[in-house]
């Protein structure tokens, strides 16, 4: 139940992260991570290195429905297991074996040489999974002999878990109507041993033989290869043996023992290729089946290693699984998904859906490489298995399906949400050999690990030249296959390649990994300052490491920044190759050209870090930015950088808002996909914070009304036929942003929408649904939300179903709200919303309208012993609650009840309502602090400043000329080399608290 709770606080905290970009709930994939982190804690939980497998031979009977009679001490949903393991001894004078089990009773256990099974040398003695090591210790008689083989063999029993880890149970409804039970697994990264004792590491890779014995009824057992053999027992159960696996972790071990059948399969028989669910899906599978087949052969032609070699009969599958902790699972040979992330319905799934499961089966199809047949050795260099994972779910899936807008998705979904990530003095680095305890496991499963690992590989492919890069990854898969690696075995491939193919000479001695380190090896990332003296073209450029909360950190830190630019006078974004490598501070560049003209650095957001500029280069930005005849060279990849640095410089004090909304104001001429997607995520951040003065905020969301006129005006509020993919996703997120702030178009438009799909059943386009969905309940009565309630109960596609989840809590009906929040905490016996879902419901619910926060909070006084039985605990909603209060009459209502109720709820709930209000109360000293800057823009408008300053050069006050002047090269674009500068502060600006709501 603790970790219901947990993995439910984490999960609001990273909706309510991507809700700042994205009208649609992301499927939380590192929230799996972190609920697994208590297991993995201080060195004291590694296994020693003294023993290895090489081969385990496991059998398991798992009991769903009906238990043998001659089967005893056995109940429906336990299962009964034998395993044996091969082992050698790594070193002398081994006299204790040590491997993980965990949750299993152990029957029986023997260790024998392999050369005399009879003989049994481990201490006779009652076995247990010591917990909270999960180690099963085997003391032994005698030492082990180094060369030689011995087999652990072990019988024991265990349960079908019910928190969607380990071998665990769920549930789904079949075409017949019937409720119908299955037992699937989640294994990463160490729930292996609830299923059977193991060494649970990534690093111990070994053979398995695996074997199912299942009830008569159910279907062919799946798992990570083909089935080689069966028999009928005695008792009429089926005993199914699988082909010995490759070579594997035991993290990437799967089985799946269900009714499900095949519900889309590949067409050659040289390549199979399978995609599995329950037998009332029709054709919902044949999307992913499509696109899986193009991602797995541009990654065996990507990586020169084809994938039907890595074992002799693999194969591929894919599963649909009801209940599912992660987004999905690279298990080798049979990947596992959540059902709404491999089945597509086209007259039901919306656009966000069909591009999110051709993105999530290219991620796993990425990890057979970058992960299962190169593995990180251990947890804390997680980032070579899922920055690679990450990144080519959008590079290749790019690559297969163009028109679904990949590259330009990752500028907003991965790259501007990871700079956000890793923009606090705490943000961890990719590498680091201290994670072992449950806090940096944790951190290491995050955002940073997967988004900023693949922006830095990304990053690096431009720097290389895609050939190079390429040919540097091949180099990496042949030299590592079947093993485990280190970020230096990586280094020594990129390097390799990149001195074959002379692709560093233009930057001196600097090499890859002298590079590279300084992006893994420490936290954060750099925030470039340009001044540039407009009557000579001398351009001055600092780095310093990025700060959210004061603009600038004080953690001394310097990066080998690979740097792009161009000019006014000679527009090129397309050259992504970096003119020089900047490795001190300051450096002068030489823009060649004389007079104002502006220079916008890092082309198509091409590097990991941000921009700022002296004033009169910003003011000239903001001119070519409002002019509808030059906006357009200015690439949108960096007119959605120039949004979001400029919302979030403006958010740390280094620009005021007024500064922040007079460069902003191009957005009125703007209606292109990046732009408007970083701009929702900035005004969202600006709306909660002037949520504490109605009239302010509503002259911000009028603002916005009027800088929305051109992105309205070409997409519209409705379905338009044979327009373009990324037309339809944007027309989505800006409708769904725009209906949340009032948008009398938008509103008007949802609205009909919902009456005439209540009254006429008549349909509403998938990707209408979102804002149509949430407008019609917000606008609505409680017969409205009756009606659409009834619709959810009915609906069995799981995408919709979550669409209508994140919808439900925007009606204003305070008993519709009830409703709702009883679905939530209904308990494990009520099937009415999954354990998956609940953070999506529960932010749905506590955030979609501003007067949900007192409403819930009222509902909570009156239901928190319920909550805290269906939950685990109070502490996510009220956590949510407290932090979302807007004065101090509500602080001090929320306050009191706790003080008055603390022994009630208990201590640590208290604590969270007490942390939330602090963090409501921080809210509030910003909006003291920066309200002047909002009015003041609101009063003025748009000023030219440039018209106001009668100057040439720039008026900069973040730099000051460096002692030394570089020499400038032939480049084509006047760009100077590096040259070692002495260093210099920049200007803090004001301190202001990190608050991501």
């Amino acid at each position: 139940m603790a970790l219901r709770w947990f993995s439910l606080f984490l999960g609001l905290i990273a909706l309510q992260g991507y809700l700042a970009f994205s009208p649609l709930p992301e499927e939380n994939w590192d929230e799996e991570w972190a609920t697994f982190a208590q297991t993995m804690s201080d060195p004291a939980y590694r296994l020693p290195n003294s023993t290895t497998p090489s081969r385990y031979e496991v059998t398991l009977s798992p009991y769903l429905t009906t238990v043998p009679a001659s089967v005893q001490n056995a109940s429906p949903f336990t299962f009964d297991g034998t395993v044996a393991i091969t082992i050698r001894a790594t070193q002398q004078n081994v006299n204790e074996i040590v491997l993980h089990c965990n949750d299993l009773t152990i029957s029986s256990l023997t260790v024998s040489l392999a050369s005399t099974p009879a003989t049994n040398i481990a201490v006779n003695q009652a076995y247990q999974c010591q917990m909270p090591w999960s180690f099963l210790r085997i003391p032994l008689t005698t030492t082990l002999q180094i060369n030689q083989d011995y087999i652990i063999s072990s019988t024991f029993k265990g349960i079908l878990q019910t928190n969607m880890r380990g071998f665990y149970r769920s549930w789904y409804i079949d075409q017949s109507g019937q409720r119908r039970w299955m037992a699937t697994t989640q294994f990463q990264p160490g729930h292996a041993r609830q299923a059977f004792p193991c060494y649970d590491e990534p690093g111990f890779k070994a053979f398995f033989d695996i074997t199912i014995v299942r009830e008569s009824d159910f279907s062919p057992t799946l798992g990570n290869m083909p089935i080689r053999s069966n028999a009928t027992l005695s008792d009429g159960r089926i005993s199914e043996t699988f082909y010995t696996t490759t070579l594997t972790s035991t993290y990437l071990l799967a089985f799946i023992v269900s009714h499900y059948t095949v519900v889309a399969s590949g067409t050659d028989p040289l390549r199979p290729f399978y995609i599995y669910a329950r037998n009332n899906v029709v054709d919902e599978g044949d999307w992913s089946l499509e696109i899986g087949e193009k991602l797995l052969v541009a990654m065996e032609n990507y990586t020169g290693y084809p994938y039907y070699t890595m074992a002799n009969n693999i194969i591929m599958q894919q599963a649909a699984i009801p209940d599912f902790s992660a987004g999905a699972m690279e298990n080798w040979g049979l990947l596992t998904y959540r059902e709404a992330l491999i089945l597509y319905d086209p007259l039901k799934s919306n656009h966000f859906y069909k591009q999110r499961v051709a993105n999530i089966v290219s991620h796993e199809v990425a990890h057979m490489w970058f992960g299962n047949l190169v593995t990180c050795a251990w947890w804390d260099n997680l980032w070579l298995n899922e920055g690679f994972a990450r990144y080519y779910q959008y590079y290749l899936t790019a690559r297969v399906a163009p028109d679904l807008g990949y590259e330009t998705r990752f500028i907003v979904e991965q790259l501007h949400v990871s700079l956000l990530s890793d923009s606090v003095d705490s943000a961890h680095a990719l590498t680091n050999p201290a994670v072992n305890d449950p806090t940096s496991v944790s951190a290491h499963f995050s955002q940073i690990t997967y988004g900023k690992g693949a922006c830095v590989l990304r990053m690096t492919q431009h720097l290389l030249s895609d050939s190079t890069y390429e040919k540097a990854l091949r180099n990496y898969i042949r030299q590592n296959a079947f093993d485990v690696a280190e970020p230096d075995d990586l280094f020594t491939a990129l390097d390799g390649a990149a001195a074959e193919d002379n692709a560093l000479t233009d930057y001196g001695s600097i090499t890859v990994r002298d590079y590279i380190r300084t992006w893994s090896e420490q936290g954060g990332h750099p925030l470039l300052t340009v001044a540039v003296d407009h009557d000579t073209g001398r351009m001055t450029v600092t780095q310093r490491r990025f700060n959210v909360n004061t603009g600038v950190s004080e953690i001394p830190s310097v990066w080998l920044i690979p740097l792009t630019w161009t000019r006014a006078g000679a527009v090129d974004f397309d050259n992504l190759k970096p003119s020089q490598i900047m490795s001190a501070e300051p450096i002068i560049i030489e823009r060649v050209t004389r007079g104002r003209e502006w220079v916008i650095f890092n082309k198509q957001q091409s590097g990991f870090y941000r921009v700022n500029y002296d004033t009169v280069t910003w003011s000239l930005i903001t001119q070519a930015l409002r002019d509808n005849s030059r906006r357009n060279q200015i690439h949108e990849y960096n007119r959605a950088q120039i949004v979001d640095d400029v919302f979030i410089m403006a958010r740390a004090g280094l620009l005021s808002y007024t500064r922040a909304f007079n460069i902003l104001s191009f957005l009125e001429f703007e209606d292109q996909y990046a732009p408007w997607i970083a701009a929702i995520a900035g005004f969202n951040f600006s709306r909660r914070r002037l949520a504490h003065n109605a009239t302010l905020l509503a002259e911000l969301e009028s603002n916005i009304h009027t800088l929305s006129r051109a992105v309205t005006a070409r997409l519209g509020f409705s379905e338009r036929p044979n327009e373009s993919y990324m037309d339809g996703l944007l027309r989505m997120y800006v409708n769904t942003f725009l209906c949340n702030i009032g948008h009398a178009e938008c509103v008007e438009a949802g609205r009909t929408n919902f009456a005439n799909w209540r009254q006429n059943n008549a349909y509403i386009p998938p990707n209408m649904r979102p804002w149509v969905y949430c407008t019609g309940l917000r606008y609505g009565t409680a017969e409205d939300f009756t009606f659409f309630w009834t619709q959810y109960l009915q609906e069995d596609l799981a995408s919709e179903q979550v669409v209508m989840l994140t919808a439900a809590g925007c009606t204003r009906d305070q008993n519709s709200l009830g409703i709702f929040l009883n679905a939530i905490t209904a308990g494990s016996n009520d099937y009415t919303i999954r354990d998956q879902d609940y953070s999506t419901a529960l932010n749905s619910a506590l955030t979609s309208n501003e007067e949900n926060t007192l409403v819930a909070f009222e509902w909570l006084q009156q239901n928190f012993q319920r909550t805290a039985a269906a939950l685990g605990s109070i502490n996510s909603p009220l956590s949510t609650i407290t932090s979302r209060l807007l004065n101090e009459q509500q602080i001090t209502e929320v306050s009191n009840w706790l003080q008055v109720n603390q022994a009630l709820i208990g201590q640590s709930a208290y604590n969270s309502g007490m942390n939330g209000i602090n963090s409501a109360r921080n809210n509030i000293q910003w909006y003291n602090r920066r309200v002047s800057e909002y009015q003041s823009y609101f009063e003025t408008g748009y000023v030219d400043d440039l018209l106001e300053d009668s100057t040439t050069s720039s008026t900069s006050t973040t730099t000051q000329a460096p002692t030394t002047v570089p020499t400038t090269p032939p480049d084509g674009n006047g760009a100077s080399r590096i040259q070692p500068i002495l260093l210099f502060l920049v200007p803090l600006g004001c301190l202001c608290k990190y608050i991501m709501l």
